[in-house]
Formats: C-alpha cells, structure tokens, sequence
C-alpha cells in the first residue's frame, strides 16, 4: 500500500473529503503555514528575546544596578528563567503540532455550550 492510498488520520476515505474543494496537498500546506504562526512559538520568541536582553544586562551592567534587589543580580536569573521557558514553548510548538480539525467536527464547537438552532 503506498502512502497515497493510506487514509490519513482524521480523514475519511477520498471520496469523503476535500468539502472545502481544496486539494490535500493545499491543506497540508495550509496546516505549515498555519503552524508556522501558532501562538507558542511567537510567546517563545517574545520570551527568548526579553530573556536574551536580560541576561546580557545582567552580565555587563553596572554594579549598582544589578545589585539593586537585595544583591541579588535579578536581571540574570529572570533573563535564564525567560531564556528556559521560552525555549519549552517553542519545544512546545514543534513536539506537538497543532492538527487540523477532522471534517466530521469541524463547526461543532466543543459542545459544552448548547446553542439554540437559528430560527
């Protein structure tokens, strides 16, 4: 069997999909792009840049100002923290994918709130 004929995951058989009348290559590229711009990822850019600006204050910046909170170099060990949790969310982002939702579900919602049918 080769990997056109194998149904791919939350798709039915091919007569079944594409009611979007795209193409599965143009979903397939369409869930990159759309992974590309998920919200982890930018959170951990955001967060891996504030934590680069911080360290590297903490490192070269003045005396006085590093030990400003109690002596403790504050500017360092928030901008590693920052680097760090910046980092799992882009790991985030990568180890899990976000999917697209199956064609069977897709406009359902998640069901916890009932809405009434549109008179």
């Amino acid at each position: 069997m080769s990997e056109q004929d194998k149904p791919a995951p939350f798709r039915g058989p091919p007569s079944e999909m594409a009611p979007t009348g795209e193409s599965e290559e143009d979903e397939l590229r369409a869930a990159r792009i759309a992974n590309r711009f998920d919200i982890r990822r930018i959170i951990g850019a955001l967060f891996i840049l504030y934590g680069v600006i911080l360290t590297v204050t903490g490192i070269v910046g003045s005396h006085a100002v590093k030990n400003k909170a109690a002596g403790i170099n504050i500017d360092l060990y928030v901008g590693i923290a920052m680097i760090v949790v910046g980092g799992l969310m882009i790991a985030w982002a990568l180890w899990r994918p976000t999917v697209p939702e199956p064609p069977e579900t897709r406009g359902e919602g998640s069901g916890r709130i009932r809405r009434a049918p549109a008179t």
